[in-house]
């Protein structure tokens, strides 16, 4: 992997107000505001090792969806080779989208099927869930506005991707990564 290339991890989720993710230890009552209408954001995310990651919504998550996040992410990494991890979700496969990538230097790595313990991302969308959970969604924009916020914040930490770089990368490009 050279400078000129990006590794990045791919995947979407759905935070979502109504999600019983919050637990804590507790000898009284504390409380917990909540507001409970069902607020939910569709939200992608390219966590990028060594590039500008990208945080986004889109109503559904069809081809033309993932084509559209993949037009931002490459328009956040200009003239980048671009390598990203993503699972087997039938978009990702659409031949839209790996015509898109295969037009502006996009290469895709697939994880195995059922093994989301795999991609990084994955441990981003926990901790925004739990964030999510702990706040007072006043509306759908401050929802975004918070998965946004916590997103930028948790893909800053190298903790996320040191351990798959090591595992997964030969020596040789994991040290480089590890030095940048």
């Amino acid at each position: 992997m050279s400078k000129h290339t990006v590794l990045a991890f791919f995947d979407e989720c759905s935070p979502q107000t109504t999600a019983n993710t919050q637990r804590m230890w507790s000898f009284g009552r504390t409380p917990l505001v909540k507001n409970t209408e069902k607020i939910r954001a569709n939200t992608f995310g390219i966590f990028a090792v060594n590039g500008n990651s990208i945080v986004t919504f889109q109503e559904r998550s069809k081809q033309e969806d993932i084509r559209e996040v993949l037009k931002e992410f490459r328009r956040a990494n200009p003239n980048k080779r671009l390598v990203i991890v993503l699972d087997n979700f039938s978009s990702h496969h659409a031949i839209l989208v790996r015509e898109y990538a295969a037009e502006n230097g996009i290469r895709f790595a697939y994880l195995p099927p059922y093994s989301p313990d795999l991609n990084p991302i994955e441990q981003v969308w926990r901790a925004i869930k739990r964030e999510v959970a702990a706040t007072f969604i006043a509306g759908r924009e401050h929802m975004m506005a918070t998965i946004t916020e916590a997103f930028k914040k948790l893909v800053a930490k190298r903790s996320y991707w040191e351990k798959w770089v090591v595992k997964f990368l030969s020596p040789k490009y994991a040290s480089k990564l590890l030095r940048e």
